[in-house]
């Protein structure tokens, strides 16, 4: 089976879940299984469209999500124990906590959503990275010259070869004496 066809059964199976427990409790409770079942297929159907249309959201985004929102949620709760909201009535009281616990949950999720994927790596799960760490640049160290080759070097006579020509021309560009190599 394909994965689309697998989800779009899992769904199937889904909703027809969601009907019979939707009939078996109409009947007990509200004395239909018809409106039952009506009440637990619509119940399944809102699912499945929240489910679609959260198709693009990633596994670490919700993880992210639920983060900031447990953090705006806790700063809500801290917030509304400090006793600010302790001599208002208490239907203002609890519009004000309503409205404090919708704001930092809302603002919680946002910020952990739009955040560095890094500032929650001991939160959410790490996955391996597609390109290999860059290495750092690797130093090469040359080898300073013995005393008997620079003795050697300052006693050889004068040539026009081409390689001794960018030497005199590298050291009279850069002011310093040209690096000899090790041979």
């Amino acid at each position: 089976m394909t994965p689309l066809s697998t989800i779009n059964l899992l769904r199937l199976l889904f909703l027809v879940a969601a009907l019979a427990i939707g009939a078996m409790l109409g009947a007990e409770r509200l004395g239909s299984s018809f409106s039952g079942g009506a009440l637990g297929l619509v119940f399944a159907l809102a699912l499945v469209l929240v489910d679609r249309l959260l198709k693009g959201f990633t596994l670490r985004a919700f993880s992210s999500a639920t983060f900031g929102l447990l953090l705006g949620l806790l700063c809500a709760t801290l917030l509304r124990a400090s006793g600010v909201l302790d001599y208002q009535p208490a239907e203002t009281r609890w519009l004000i906590s309503l409205l404090l616990y919708a704001a930092f949950a809302y603002l919680g999720m946002m910020l952990a959503i739009r955040s560095n994927r890094d500032d929650f790596s001991l939160i959410t799960a790490r996955r391996a990275r597609s390109t290999p760490p860059k290495k750092p640049p690797t130093i090469c160290a040359a080898r300073s010259p013995t005393r008997a080759e620079r003795s050697r070097a300052c006693n050889a006579p004068p040539t026009t070869s081409p390689a001794a020509t960018a030497r005199s021309r590298a050291c009279s560009t850069t002011g310093k004496p040209p690096m000899t190599s090790a041979r």
